[in-house]
């Protein structure tokens, strides 16, 4: 029986090792541990800040949240399902009055309509209002707006909304 229990054991052993251990065999990528008040959704966290800033300060707030190997910035969006969870996450705000947008991490701060995002991801999604991007005057910075059922909104980026952090 002792026998057994060692070959057990080293067959064990050697299936965590070559599969990246026992995480890799419990985890899966829509699982991520995020701390509170953090909430998980596919494999990465988001936080609600309803503390009104401009959108460069937003940015800046996010950054002071990275956890070692992981950095924070505003929300990048990469499906309609992601789009989804983010508007229902702030929808759930407890900002009074009640928020008519909110800062994700999409711009075009360094080239006119060239969007891109903070955290330097691929723009493979766009929720866009249809008569948006207008850029009027020079609107750089991208809020998801209330009165357009979360939709995409180009604005100034010295207008202080909520925001949310994404690590």
């Amino acid at each position: 029986m002792g026998l057994i229990s060692l070959l057990v054991l080293i067959f064990a052993s050697v299936t965590l090792s070559s599969h990246g251990g026992v995480a890799a065999l419990c985890s899966s990528p829509y699982e991520a541990y995020c701390p509170p008040p953090w909430l998980a959704f596919q494999g990465h966290c988001y936080l609600w800040v309803d503390k009104p800033m401009s959108w460069m300060d937003s940015e800046r707030y996010c950054r002071k949240l990275s956890h070692p190997g992981k950095m924070a910035h505003l929300a990048s969006i990469h499906s309609k399902e992601e789009d989804e969870f983010i508007k229902t996450y702030a929808g759930k705000s407890s900002v009074d009055p009640p928020v008519s947008g909110y800062w994700i991490g999409y711009n075009d701060i360094e080239q006119e309509d060239r969007f891109q995002w903070s955290d330097g991801s691929d723009a493979s999604y766009e929720g866009w209002d249809p008569r948006e991007p207008r850029d009027i005057g020079g609107e750089d910075c991208v809020e998801c707006r209330s009165e357009y059922a979360g939709m995409w909104n180009d604005v100034w980026c010295t207008i202080n909304n909520p925001f949310v952090c994404k690590l």
